[in-house]
């Protein structure tokens, strides 16, 4: 046999042995199903859910309690308590369709063009965090990633690309298939700038519904972490009101 031949069939062979890379459709499949299966979660339209926790803020540990509305596909509330310094703040963000408003203290603020793009990359997030639209809606581009770690533990990676929106990563506990972990681009608050924000999920629970969702969220910007927070209370309801959700 020629050195040519050779080396070719060595090349063929080390190929033919190498792990067979998921691919992103199949990876979202299998989480759709460890988190309640496409029937239950293609039903879950809107979620009233409540979160306390606690907020890294420089050197300050600032306690806080929310309250988040979201009824797809672009309608989003959320309502912020936390105490600064002895004084206490309510923060609200409201995004209906094309419209968006912030509100401290029932006081309407200025909605930078930063604060409207976060809001709609967090209603981004949420949708994703559904799962079944990302094989629904045909406007997702998903790519598989390299397989990595998230907490010492295996976990298939998929970026998902939207026209008009940001990247986002998504990663899945290999064993589990989970969503244990997602990333993706946060304004820095200093104009223009961007950092990495990594979202890290556990104690997955089914509190209703048949979704199995974490109830235990870390954040992270640029490795340093600015949330701890538990899901305490989720509802399913088939619509949210209007009265409700507040007019930006």
């Amino acid at each position: 046999m020629r050195k040519g031949c050779v080396a070719a069939w060595v090349v063929l062979l080390c190929a033919g042995s190498a792990p067979a890379q998921e691919k992103p459709q199949e990876v979202i499949q299998q989480a759709i199903k460890a988190h309640g299966g496409d029937e239950k979660l293609a039903r879950i339209a809107c979620d009233k859910v409540k979160v306390n926790g606690i907020l890294h803020i420089g050197d300050d540990d600032v306690p806080f309690t929310a309250e988040t509305y979201v009824q797809l596909p672009d309608q989003f509330k959320n309502t912020v308590n936390l105490t600064v310094n002895g004084r206490k703040i309510v923060l609200v963000q409201t995004l209906l369709g094309d419209k968006t408003a912030v509100t401290q203290d029932g006081q309407p603020l200025k909605v930078t063009a930063a604060g409207d793009a976060d809001m709609r990359e967090t209603m981004h997030l949420e949708r994703c965090l559904r799962l079944v639209p990302l094989l629904t809606d045909k406007t997702y581009e998903l790519t598989a990633l390299e397989e990595s770690k998230v907490n010492n533990q295996p976990a298939y990676g998929v970026k998902v690309a939207l026209k008009g929106r940001k990247d986002l990563r998504l990663y899945f506990d290999k064993e589990t298939h989970l969503l244990v972990k997602t990333e993706h681009p946060h304004d820095d608050g200093k104009g223009g700038g961007e950092v990495k924000q990594e979202e890290y999920y556990s104690n997955f629970k089914d509190l209703g519904g048949g979704f199995k969702r974490p109830t235990r969220v870390t954040a992270y910007r640029d490795g340093k972490k600015v949330m701890d927070a538990e899901l305490t209370e989720v509802k399913y309801p088939d619509k949210i009101p209007e009265a409700e959700l507040g007019k930006p």
